[in-house]
């Protein structure tokens, strides 16, 4: 036994005294570059980011590529990402949190309770810890689609490739040519009060009553319980947490960001620096945003005027290392408490996990048995724009990493197929 035993504690011992120096094994680093170089050059992303680290502070960070494929600007430590889903997570369960530890906030409070307008609406009664596990009973749904429509009378998508429909934007889906907004909601100038979505699209805020009524005609009473991820729960927590905090999430997101001194973490990013240290996205045909730059390119988002509890932040690998350091030492940063530990163990816990449901209050969390990324103490976030951060807070290791892998289409899979976020985690972590 201890012929087999020994390889195991040498290797730990290597991590632990190379943590306690701050200084990764040169072997863990040579794997990451390898693994990241790899699927850079098989053409995953133009460009990303990784930090590595412990409670103890940052480790490891790197940034890899360029911007685009045309390698003109290569890819600095605090350019800015669009973090997409992360931001459920890093802004809205954040601000909650914030919320819960003020004793402004009660998960097993209702939906109407805070959103008295909503009373008598089908989706009143759901609870905040509804929302945050995703069990509301709100399926995920395309919720833009009723804005936008074919100029020349034609359908929107077409199942094969043409002269009139030559965008590709799904697998065997593709766009019109040609196509026009409903100019009550949606305009090419701006409008006085309008919110703006990118450099040519303006959003009239009129368009949320809308959004919930597409939000009560699909909600499903009988799925309360049941699983299921959608952005819709984080949509309206946002409206929750405005509405108690007084603030909107953009501006109280930067300030508990600041709180631990980040000075890259923000909504709408043009608004603190050049499109130049922004990572481009997709190259939008739907909305017509051509290459989505400085703006978020989640369309839900994009309807919220960049801030969306669902998706929109933009920040760094750094600036996420030092959320996942607060979290991992149970609310405190640098000496600084930002949250209450008792906050920190509830919304990293697993409520649901006697039905198999395994999510945080807000946190995504695996299957510790059959997910790469499991483990019943591990948490953290995904998004779809090709980002992660993850920690175990029983080794107390986390993973950043940030890619731009939509760029210059969604259609690219190679980071999904490749697994090559879990793979990395599984390197870090072991």
């Amino acid at each position: 036994m201890i012929r087999f035993f020994l390889p195991l504690v040498v290797t730990l011992c290597c991590w632990t005294l190379s943590v306690r120096s701050q200084e990764l094994p040169e072997s863990l680093k040579a794997k990451v570059d390898a693994m990241i170089t790899e699927e850079l050059e098989n053409g995953a992303f133009p460009g990303a980011s990784i930090a590595i680290g412990t409670r103890d502070g940052i480790f490891y960070l790197k940034s890899y590529g360029y911007h685009d494929y045309s390698k003109r600007l290569p890819v600095r430590d605090d350019d800015v990402f669009d973090v997409a889903s992360c931001s459920k997570v890093l802004s809205t369960t954040f601000a909650t949190m914030r919320l819960f530890d003020q004793g402004r906030f009660r998960i097993e409070d209702s939906i109407g309770h805070y959103l008295p307008e909503l009373v008598g609406s089908p989706i009143s009664g759901i609870t905040l810890e509804e929302l945050l596990t995703h069990t509301s009973g709100m399926p995920a749904q395309v919720l833009y689609s009723p804005f936008v429509h074919n100029a020349d009378g034609g359908k929107m998508f077409s199942s094969k490739k043409s002269d009139q429909y030559p965008y590709q934007v799904g697998k065997n889906y593709y766009v019109c040519r040609n196509v026009a907004f409903d100019t009550t909601y949606f305009s090419e100038t701006p409008r006085d009060g309008w919110r703006q979505g990118c450099d040519r699209l303006f959003i009239n805020p009129a368009i949320d009553t809308v959004l919930y009524a597409q939000i009560f005609k699909a909600f499903k009473p009988e799925n309360r319980g049941k699983y299921a991820y959608s952005d819709s729960n984080l949509w309206i927590l946002k409206q929750i947490v405005e509405r108690v905090s007084g603030e909107t999430l953009d501006r109280m997101t930067r300030e508990l960001f600041s709180e631990m001194g980040c000075e890259n973490t923000y909504y709408n990013p043009l608004r603190y620096r050049s499109k130049d240290r922004c990572m481009p996205t997709e190259v939008d045909h739907v909305l017509k945003r051509d290459t989505v730059n400085g703006y978020v390119h989640d369309e839900l988002a994009v309807m919220a005027g960049g801030v969306g509890g669902n998706a929109g932040l933009f920040t760094t690998a750094e600036d996420m290392s030092r959320f996942c350091e607060m979290i991992l030492n149970g609310g405190v940063y640098n000496g600084k408490r930002i949250l209450s530990e008792n906050t920190v163990r509830l919304f990293t816990a697993s409520p649901l996990e006697d039905k198999g449901i395994w999510r945080g209050l807000g946190f995504d969390k695996r299957d510790p048995v059959n997910s790469g990324l499991g483990g019943k103490n591990c948490f953290g976030h995904t998004g779809f724009t090709g980002t992660i951060f993850w920690m175990d807070a029983d080794s107390g290791i986390y993973m950043v990493f940030l890619s731009n892998a939509v760029h210059p289409t969604r259609l690219n899979n190679r980071l999904n197929s490749s697994m090559l976020r879990t793979e990395l985690w599984k390197v870090v972590s072991q």
